[in-house]
């Protein structure tokens, strides 16, 4: 290399320098940041060597214009190499690719186009009344059944689309789709007139100045009484901004749509803040089950019931729990032991026979 393009490479990105050399910069230790330097540094050296070209401050036939080439043709190679790598996984990908940041790249990707193929489900867990089983609503969950893994747990995809900024097009999925559910359930069913659909609520999705609008719009759209669209937020939701997130919820209910607080017991809430929220049902936390903490949901319950909210037990999964909760007193609960949550041709399929324990469909 002559001294000029010496001195011309020192004017480009750092990026760009250390393509001139093996050793990728000490400060990228961290897996993430090692991705992005990867992804990031062919670009940006492919980037420099075109605009001082396009510039006309290097003359493409030039010894300097050709040496600039050559390094964004390597560049250009070493993306072929790692979109090979992610595509067939048949050519070793570069040192920072663990297995695990590979299967992690792949299924953002799949999951993006899941979302823009609009191919995720809503699936449905009936909600019941303990003493009689009878199925008074549904809580309305996104499902991505992956066409070569099978079901992807939500565990996994929907922090997967809070990193990726999407999870507010996940609920609005869930949303829409569940009201419309709602209706054709509501018109096939009439003597189920009153079936409710509980559909959750992220704390980004609390946070959209657009969300009121938005739940309206599907209102009208679908055709549902409000009072029998449930939103829920967690605690969690609520204390990120509670005075903001208090207003939304309030305007929320001033449409006519019921409000709860999902995993009651998780956060750091107490039953005396529900004073100052419109709040009309409280889900107790599973863990609550698990943990056979059966004093303290009695407690939550009469304590709720003096408030005004009604209470849901989530994560009933044994005859010995239910027949606990029904010494307690509680009324409404969902879980394992009444049904998993299935499709919406499980879910009709139910509605029809009257009962409420299936298998996963």
């Amino acid at each position: 290399m002559t001294g000029k393009l010496s001195e011309t490479v020192a004017h480009l990105p750092q990026s760009f320098q250390d393509e001139t050399n093996n050793d990728r910069p000490e400060a990228l230790q961290d897996p993430i940041a090692l991705i992005s330097h990867e992804l990031r540094t062919p670009l940006n050296s492919i980037r420099g060597a075109l605009g001082l070209l396009h510039d006309g401050k290097l003359n493409a036939q030039s010894q300097q214009g050709q040496a600039l080439l050559s390094m964004a043709l390597r560049n250009i190679d070493r993306l072929i190499r790692l979109a090979e790598a992610i595509e067939k996984e048949t050519v070793p990908v570069m040192t920072i690719w663990t297995d695990s940041d590979m299967e992690q790249f792949h299924l953002e990707r799949e999951f993006e186009q899941a979302l823009q193929n609009q191919s995720l489900e809503v699936f449905y867990q009936p909600i019941v009344v303990l003493q009689t089983h009878e199925v008074i609503g549904f809580e309305a969950l996104a499902r991505w059944r992956h066409p070569q893994r099978g079901f992807i747990s939500p565990a996994v995809f929907i922090p997967i689309a809070e990193r990726m900024g999407v999870i507010q097009e996940v609920d609005r999925l869930v949303l829409r789709t569940a009201c419309h559910q709602l209706k054709v359930w509501q018109q096939q069913f009439p003597e189920l007139k009153d079936l409710t659909m509980s559909v959750n609520l992220s704390a980004l999705q609390l946070s959209q100045p657009d969300l009121v609008p938005y739940v309206s719009d599907v209102l009208q759209e679908t055709g549902i009484t409000p009072n029998d669209l449930i939103l829920e937020v967690t605690e969690s939701a609520i204390l990120e901004n509670p005075e903001t997130d208090v207003e939304v919820l309030q305007h929320l209910r001033d449409l006519g749509v019921q409000l709860a607080i999902d995993d009651f017991g998780t956060g750091y809430s107490s039953l005396s803040r529900l004073y100052a929220l419109p709040i009309t049902e409280l889900k107790i936390d599973r863990s609550f089950i698990c943990n056979q903490q059966w004093q303290m949901i009695e407690g939550i319950t009469r304590l709720a019931a003096s408030l005004g909210p009604e209470v849901v037990v989530e994560g009933i999964e044994t005859e010995t729990e239910l027949n606990a909760l029904l010494k307690i007193g509680c009324q409404k609960a969902q879980g394992f032991f009444f049904a998993r949550p299935m499709d919406k041709h499980g879910a009709e399929t139910l509605l029809a026979s009257g009962r409420t324990s299936v298998a996963l469909i």
